[in-house]
């Protein structure tokens, strides 16, 4: 720093030469420069505004997820209990959990561990590591578990026995049909090309054979009624309810 007032004049004069200079340059920079102050002084009272706002959120949110969490996670328990029980009568182990991301929302969901093997590890369903009928196998079973606690008036399940074996699919037959025949579940329909010979059936369930093609407008005769008959038309196949 200057030590003498001579050399302070002479240090005001040549900082004020450079402002002067950066004015010639730029004559509108000390304006700029004032804008742009006000907008970061404004910005920062936003800022503190938005800080304030967003803790009253945050607060409000957590409040929120407190209600309805801990309804859902024993949701899951319930739904896991029921799973792992019934997927013990078809494979080796299996369970239900919720995947839970704090505040992320969008990024909750469930998460369905199977094992298929004694020496085997629990993995996540996916095409990565089981097979077609596996998964088939794995997603009924977990359908089965929901029958109890979901509230509507009908389900309806497509081909869900196509790819499994048959000591699997009649194990799920069974197990569809003793969940869809409990009092107050919803109605079951499982649509299907084929099913197995010599299948379980409960006095809750229905058979309907579905024929459709040009050879069948001459056995519909023999469906008639009198005056009322009906064809009914779509894939061949049958539905279980």
């Amino acid at each position: 720093m200057p030590t003498t007032i001579e050399e302070l004049e002479e240090a005001i004069q040549y900082t004020t030469s450079q402002a002067n200079s950066m004015l010639f340059v730029n004559p509108h920079i000390l304006q700029q420069y004032e804008d742009r102050q006000r907008q970061i002084e404004d910005l920062a009272k936003k800022l503190d505004t938005d800080k304030v706002e967003a803790t009253k959120c945050l607060a409000e949110l957590k409040t929120i997820k407190e209600k309805w969490l801990p309804t859902l996670r024993n949701l899951v328990a319930q739904i896991n209990e029921t799973f792992n029980r019934n997927f013990q009568q078809m494979a080796v182990a299996g369970e239900v959990s919720l995947d839970e991301h704090d505040m992320d929302f969008d990024q909750f969901g469930i998460l369905v561990k199977v094992k298929f093997r004694e020496n085997g590890q629990l993995k996540v369903l996916s095409a990565h590591h089981q097979s077609g009928g596996e998964r088939s196998v794995s997603t009924i079973v977990y359908l089965v578990s929901l029958q109890d606690l979901t509230n509507c008036p009908f389900r309806v399940v497509d081909e869900i026995n196509q790819g499994m074996d048959p000591i699997n699919e009649r194990k799920m037959f069974q197990q569809l049909v003793r969940a869809a025949s409990k009092p107050s579940t919803p109605q079951c329909f499982l649509l299907t090309p084929k099913l197995l010979p010599d299948l379980q059936y409960s006095e809750a369930c229905s058979i309907l054979n579905v024929m459709n093609g040009p050879w069948i407008e001459k056995p519909s005769k023999a469906w008639t009624t009198g005056d009322r008959w009906s064809i009914i038309t779509g894939h061949v196949g049958e539905i279980s309810c």
